[in-house]
């Protein structure tokens, strides 16, 4: 099978290219952070207060963790896509960086003591327990007895560490007296109060006395689910998503004092981050056609001070379209580009719909630029995602996880009868989870669309363990232990389908599987076998290997040629192409 790459339009080549030109930047972290400056390709870590870069590299910065007194930067420095990456440590006065290669990591919690004397993880293996120490240089590394997976979090006087075991419950244990603070599902993230914690177990926060692990407070919204939060003062302030729509919410002692939905220039905008530092609360805000940008609490919902601050932006609007499923139930889809006024034209349709991640209109620049271009593009928030609390989130999972199909079906029948577009103008895409189900949606119903794009997805549910993290996935999709769980994946599977497509006679969906070289992830066996089915079926199907990309941050000249590799896809498929090239002709 031969890798060819998609043929470049030069339309959308300059367009991605304008619209990446704009910075991506990162929330402050004692006056520092991780992003990427205005036309640079690579992330690095930038001074808040001068824009200064403090550092940057060829390697990819995973996550980083300055010092209380802001001599020294933590980082874990991956030198490939593969997200394997080590621990190094960044002089910030000298610029000297100290790499610890064989501490490995990935995203693993790094926490400082309050006298920047030491800091400390738990690396690869998770009970490997990491002593790093500034003045000299040393890392000292014990194996803990501890056969689980480690974390070490803020709290108490040395920090508190996080026990978790497959299928058991988590401990949360005082790092410094060893004293079992409590037990919880899973632990997520936790938050120092003054003699207490917040803790976040995915599902609800907690505050629990820190001397005998007293729930102080619980805050559970079973319609709402928080992406992020910190703590201002006494106060919980968190950036979370109720009814597909990105609020800010302020928690006092448990309870919501304030709710404020977030909108940019009168249109949906997301609260993708927020982080206290010196005392101010700062928000990342973005949308599909805006840059994110970094404002104050107070400036969120300040529509004349967002105007002021507002970047230039194609000519469209986003706006909500309700699709109803089969059941009955409402599907928000957010579409961005030309309405239906326009007609029907060339349109771009997306989903998620797993793990209760919520699909949300997060600024993309492959939107903006396939918008220009004269496209649309939807991201339709079906079940099994978090875009409406835990009940949406479980009416996706497991063996129920053909709702999520079912609904992205839904939603193109929609903005077909709608006007939006045409099964003749309709791509589905979908990475990783999204790509299960998009691939699985467009070979379940090839009368609805013209084309498929799947990236670094996992498109044979009877044979997850085949992929690295596979085992992790079992719970999401459901179980092949039984005959009947392994006849329910059968009739879902992205693969199974397109092996049930040889005797189909109408016409085929073009196909793109784009697989990730250096993807720790998910294996590319899967999308090579979906090929070969589809092309004995006598569909148009290729793969594409996406080069030096992996799962998680990549570079941007290697997500460029990515993006630019998807549009440029759909646009051949569904004509956009044809109408640019006569548009030139006719100049000409």
């Amino acid at each position: 099978m031969n890798a060819v790459p998609p043929s470049i339009h030069p339309v959308i080549d300059a367009a991605l290219t304008r619209w990446e030109r704009h910075a991506r930047p990162g929330l402050p972290d004692h006056g520092f952070a991780l992003g990427r400056a205005e036309h640079r390709q690579r992330r690095g870590v930038y001074d808040v207060a001068t824009d200064r870069s403090v550092f940057e590299t060829e390697d990819h910065i995973l996550t980083m963790s300055p010092s209380p007194d802001r001599v020294h930067i933590a980082m874990q420095l991956a030198e490939r896509a593969d997200e394997d990456a080590h621990l190094a440590v960044l002089d910030t006065a000298s610029g000297r960086l100290r790499r610890f290669t064989d501490v490995r990591c990935r995203y693993d919690p790094m926490l400082w003591r309050a006298d920047a004397s030491a800091l400390e993880l738990f690396a690869r293996p998770s009970s490997s327990h990491v002593v790093y120490r500034p003045p000299s240089g040393d890392v000292c590394v014990s194996v803990t007895p501890e056969a689980a997976t480690s974390r070490l979090f803020p709290g108490g006087a040395a920090g508190l560490v996080a026990i978790s075991r497959p299928g058991g419950v988590t401990r949360l244990i005082d790092h410094s007296t060893g004293r079992q603070i409590g037990q919880l599902p899973a632990v997520t993230r936790v938050a120092a109060l003054t003699d207490a914690v917040v803790v976040d177990d995915g599902r609800r926060l907690q505050a629990m006395g820190l001397e005998h692990g007293d729930v102080l407070w619980t805050w559970e919204d079973p319609e709402a689910k928080i992406t992020s939060w910190t703590i201002a003062g006494s106060r919980v302030v968190a950036t979370a998503v109720r009814a597909g729509a990105s609020v800010v919410l302020e928690l006092d002692q448990g309870h919501v004092v304030t709710e404020r939905s977030v909108v940019f220039r009168g249109e949906p905008a997301v609260a993708t981050g927020i982080a206290v530092d010196a005392g101010r609360v700062a928000v990342m805000v973005e949308g599909p056609t805006t840059p994110p940008r970094v404002l104050s609490l107070d400036d969120v919902h300040d529509a004349p001070h967002q105007r002021r601050l507002a970047a230039a932006s194609a000519p469209v609007r986003t706006l909500r379209h309700v699709a109803r499923a089969d059941d009955g139930v409402q599907i928000s889809v957010v579409v961005t580009g030309p309405g239906p006024d326009r007609g029907p034209g060339p349109l771009i349709l997306t989903c998620y719909g797993g793990f209760g991640v919520p699909a949300l209109p997060i600024f993309e620049p492959s939107v903006p630029a396939w918008a220009e271009a004269g496209g649309g593009y939807a991201i339709a928030q079906v079940r099994g995602g978090g875009e409406r609390g835990a009940a949406w989130r479980d009416a996706g999972r497991g063996d129920r996880k053909h709702q999520a199909i079912a609904d992205l079906a839904a939603a193109a029948r929609s903005l077909i009868d709608s006007g939006y577009t045409r099964p003749d103008q309709l791509v589905l895409v979908g990475a990783s989870h999204g790509g299960v189900i998009a691939t699985s949606c467009g070979l379940g119903h090839p009368e609805l669309c013209a084309g498929i794009v799947s990236t670094a997805a996992p498109l044979d549910l009877l044979n997850l363990d085949a992929h690295p993290l596979g085992r992790h996935w079992i719970a999401e999709f459901g179980t092949s232990d039984t005959s009947q769980g392994r006849e329910r994946l059968r009739a879902i599977s992205p693969l199974h389908r397109a092996q049930a497509l040889a005797a189909c006679s109408g016409p085929l969906p073009r196909f793109l599987g784009v697989v990730m070289d250096e993807d720790s992830r998910v294996s590319a066996a899967d999308t090579r076998r979906v090929i070969e089915a589809l092309l004995d079926a006598g569909a148009d199907a290729a793969i594409w290997h996406a080069p030096r990309t992996g799962h998680g941050t990549n570079h941007l000249d290697r997500v460029h040629d990515f993006a630019a590799a998807v549009l440029s896809f759909a646009a051949s498929t569904t004509g956009l192409l044809t109408r640019h090239t006569e548009k030139a002709d006719r100049s000409s």
